[in-house]
């Protein structure tokens, strides 16, 4: 939001705009403008950010007071808000713990540069608030803290026992003045704190050499006694050379990142791949993963929704492949087939109607459930773009119920791919067996190039969907560049008649939780 700051009164507001880091790193340059609800065009560029350490928390609530009614318990969650121009901003949001007054909280890692601007002493605060679905969570209390506290806490506990509440310094948690249970510490410390460039440099810069002892002082001249002079030939003196002078040591450069791959103009192709096997069930039987009841979306519609979302936005072009497996034609067995009437599809919306239109042309669920074809067309594919010139990498999205026929195969085309410019992510759709998936994701083959996401396990959480998703993928796209001695082109500058407008928000902005 875009205000007008007027002293000693209520700030006005001149519009606003919500745009995800996701689209903006997508677009050419890292910059994307936007018009604002009540007028106006904002830009917004993402770069590189030089943090200063992470702060390390995990967080166990006690006797939370319930505010669920007497039949539920509540489904706790804590925002970590930093003090800003006077103003409390959230920055974290942890999962919640369902059903539990005595929550213990995953570990958080958040940036201290956003968390308290590198200042451990400033104040944060913490709420603790009941999960809702609807997105009108209820407050179930706060405290009022810093980062030093909250290591001075846990300090105050080293060495006890972590479950032990007695040994470890609780905080308060409070609700209109009145005790709402307590919160204790364990883990609280600072990790990948960068030095400054002068140590960095003083550390790494080879030793200076040694200074040659001063010259023997020339012997004193003394008269020859007199007698016939001897013929010598004059002997040349030796060049002189000049001495070594050693130059400034320069460090190595950092390691690039995934930013600075994208910052320099490298295209992110996202292809999809979509399970038609009859392992899924008859799509006509409700609770089955295809079944579409008209009301809301099945299980294969909310992950191309969701995961779509997220990949999709680093896409610049937002064309998408789309292809089916697992079913017949005419009596014939494909195990790669294209959905939808065009070879690609525009945004996510285009892949939802592919996949729904797919259902319309006569195919018939069968087995096997094999992935090798599609993983090796989308391999075939990502390395046909990279030889096209510039900088290109592909992620492959597959979506299935995890019922591989044959695991063996699907591993060696994994490991045969392995080499291109790709990564694949399996999303798991509805609540199958997925030992598969998983020993695919942890095999190793060489580089590693399988993620894979439970969807069921995020679907309500859509910050941390995001978070799984992309886990690997950002230092897949590196590995394979830096294996292949390629590094990244220089940022990509945009004129302002080239930059990508998004038209202004329509109707009432939602935050997913």
């Amino acid at each position: 939001a875009v205000m007008d700051k007027i002293p000693k009164e209520t700030d006005k507001p001149m519009g606003s705009a919500m745009l995800d880091v996701d689209s903006i790193l997508g677009a050419k340059g890292n910059i994307k403008a936007k018009k604002m609800k009540g007028g106006g065009i904002i830009y917004a560029k993402v770069t590189p950010h030089t943090g200063m350490g992470d702060f390390n928390v995990q967080l166990r609530g006690v006797k939370l007071k319930n505010v669920e009614g007497l039949f539920k318990k509540s489904d706790p969650f804590y925002e970590v808000l930093h003090l800003n121009d006077g103003n409390w901003d959230t920055v974290y949001r942890s999962e919640p713990v369902m059903d539990d007054l005595n929550p213990t909280w995953r570990e958080a890692k958040v940036d201290l540069a956003v968390l308290c601007d590198g200042k451990l002493a400033s104040p944060i605060r913490i709420r603790i608030y009941d999960f809702e679905k609807k997105g009108d969570h209820e407050l179930m209390g706060e405290f009022e803290t810093s980062v030093e506290g909250l290591i001075s806490a846990r300090a105050f506990a080293a060495g006890g026992d972590v479950n032990d509440t007695e040994s470890a310094a609780a905080f308060n948690v409070t609700k209109k003045g009145r005790d709402a249970g307590q919160i204790f510490v364990m883990r609280a410390d600072i990790s990948g704190v960068e030095e400054p460039a002068e140590e960095r440099e003083a550390e790494e810069a080879p030793p200076a050499e040694e200074e040659a002892p001063p010259a023997a002082a020339a012997p004193a001249f003394v008269p020859a006694v007199a007698a016939p002079p001897t013929y010598a030939p004059a002997v040349a003196a030796p060049p002189a050379f000049a001495a070594y002078t050693p130059g400034a040591y320069v460090p190595p450069p950092p390691k690039p990142t995934f930013v600075d791959y994208v910052a320099g103009g490298c295209e992110i192709n996202l292809g999809i791949a979509i399970d038609y096997s009859a392992s899924n069930g008859d799509p006509r039987q409700p609770g089955t993963p295809h079944y579409f009841s008209g009301i809301e979306k099945n299980d294969y519609e909310a992950a191309i929704a969701s995961v779509g979302k997220v990949l999709g936005s680093y896409d610049s072009d937002h064309l998408h492949s789309v292809w089916g497996f697992g079913a017949k034609y005419g009596g014939i067995m494909r195990n790669i087939f294209q959905c939808g009437p065009a070879p690609e599809v525009n945004g996510v919306e285009g892949i939802l109607d592919a996949y729904r239109s797919t259902f319309k042309t006569g195919l018939a669920m069968s087995e096997p459930t094999d992935i090798s074809e599609v993983v090796e067309a989308a391999a075939a594919k990502a390395s046909q773009a990279q030889s096209a010139g510039g900088q290109s990498y592909s992620i492959m999205l597959i979506l299935t119920d995890g019922q591989i026929t044959d695991v063996n195969k699907a591993a060696a085309s994994i490991f045969k791919c392995s080499k291109c410019p790709m990564s694949i992510v399996i999303i798991g759709v509805g609540n199958g067996d997925f030992r598969a998936m998983n020993f695919l994701d942890d095999m190793k083959c060489g580089r590693d190039i399988v993620q894979f996401v439970p969807f069921n396990q995020y679907r309500d959480n859509l910050h941390a969907l995001s978070k799984a998703v992309l886990k690997e993928v950002p230092g897949q796209l590196v590995e394979y560049f830096q294996m292949h001695g390629i590094q990244p082109n220089p940022p990509v500058q945009q004129n302002e008649d080239e930059i990508t407008f998004d038209e202004e928000d329509d109707g009432v902005i939602e935050f997913s939780f």
